[in-house]
């Protein structure tokens, strides 16, 4: 008999263990909190390293359908002069940028409607050498073989095994938004513009819409200006290059969301005997390198690879916890990085950042980026 799993979050990496787990021919059943299934968000990259998982799950095609295919990234100042840029071409899969919702629906489609559960509040959990048993609101308890705890930065899965701490505040605010395509974008490219205590990025997600992301530094849960969200943004990058005032212009005021940057320190290990975590709920990062959800897919990838036929569970998820663990480290730190060297605010030091990184940047793109996107689980 296949073992039971449960999957505690439906977001996009719970999504992404259950149809891997469901095509290694584990039962695998998802329980999310919301009354549907519905990703909210706006736009995401996903890098080579994860599309590569996507081929071998059978849904890379669908999710180029809908998305944006990447071949240049480009770093720029705030009066559009370039930094530098990095093709993004020469992998085995392509790099795209797409809708959250549309890579979520991609990833739950799949699945028989058995392995889909709503409406279903996570509470706690217990455990005993016979497996373990998820508890809900309402009095609803599901007994299986494994918990994965998928659900968010703010796991209570984690809270139980680990105490409930706050995720780390990074010093800066972002804010997305999603506008219409009003033309002039090359094809193919994505950009981050680099100022002082502020960027600006821009992606392409398919389907006529652009993505949009800004940050700025600030104190942590700073309330929106008195003249709104979409003026404050508007006004503090009004005088930004080419389309960067437009794209915010014609963005619903209403839909434009706001987040502090956090992340948390790494754990070891993420779980205890047949719990274990996965994506945001272990490694929560902030955005600065587009690998969330791409860390939560290959998590996902690897739990497909050590589950099947493991004689022990409880030594499996430890074995998946090491494997993870050294690599989703390293994503965070870098994309921690990147958003303190991307968000000073000395003019002395954003020259030289912009001077360095022009020179680290023009260097063969294999010397530093295949570390993350050659990656194979």
């Amino acid at each position: 008999m296949s073992r039971k799993m449960i999957v505690a979050g439906g977001g996009i990496g719970g999504m992404a263990a259950a149809l891997a787990l469901h095509r290694a021919g584990l039962d695998v059943t998802v329980f999310e909190r919301a009354p549907a299934f519905a990703e909210v968000g706006t736009g995401m990259s996903l890098w080579p390293n994860a599309t590569r998982i996507l081929q071998s799950l059978g849904v890379l095609e669908q999710v180029m359908a809908r998305g944006e295919l990447v071949t240049q990234f480009n770093l720029l100042r705030p009066d559009g002069r370039l930094i530098s840029m990095v093709p993004m071409t020469g992998y085995p899969t392509p790099a795209l940028c797409m809708h959250r919702a549309e890579l979520h629906r991609t990833l739950y489609q799949p699945l028989p409607a058995r392995c889909l559960e709503t409406n279903q509040v996570f509470q706690s959990f217990t455990q005993d050498d016979g497996g373990v048993t998820a508890k809900f609101a309402g009095g609803h308890e599901v007994r299986a073989d494994g918990l994965i705890g998928a659900d968010g930065i703010n796991s209570l899965i984690r809270a139980q095994l680990h105490g409930a701490e706050p995720p780390a505040y990074r010093g800066y605010c972002i804010w997305r938004g999603l506008a219409p395509d009003p033309g002039g974008l090359v094809r193919g490219h994505i950009s981050e513009t680099w100022g002082a205590g502020e960027r600006f990025g821009i992606m392409p997600i398919g389907q006529a819409r652009i993505c949009w992301y800004a940050t700025r530094n600030g104190p942590r849960s700073q309330p929106d200006a008195a003249e709104g969200r979409k003026a404050e943004v508007l006004e503090l990058f009004r005088h930004w290059h080419g389309l960067i005032p437009a794209l915010i212009e014609a963005t619903p005021a209403a839909s434009i969301l706001k987040n502090d940057a956090c992340d948390r320190p790494a754990l070891r290990p993420w779980g205890r005997g047949v719990v274990t975590l996965l994506g945001d709920s272990a490694h929560p990062m902030t955005p600065n390198v587009g690998q969330g959800a791409c860390m939560a897919i290959e998590d996902a990838a690897c739990l497909a690879k050590l589950l099947p036929g493991a004689p022990n569970l409880a030594a499996a998820f430890r074995t998946y916890e090491r494997r993870r663990q050294t690599r989703t480290a390293f994503i965070a730190r870098q994309s921690r990085r990147i958003g303190i060297i991307g968000q000073w605010e000395n003019p002395l030091m954003v020259r030289g950042r912009n001077f360095i990184t022009r020179l680290v940047l023009a260097r063969p793109p294999d010397l530093q980026l295949n570390a993350v996107y050659a990656y194979e689980v």
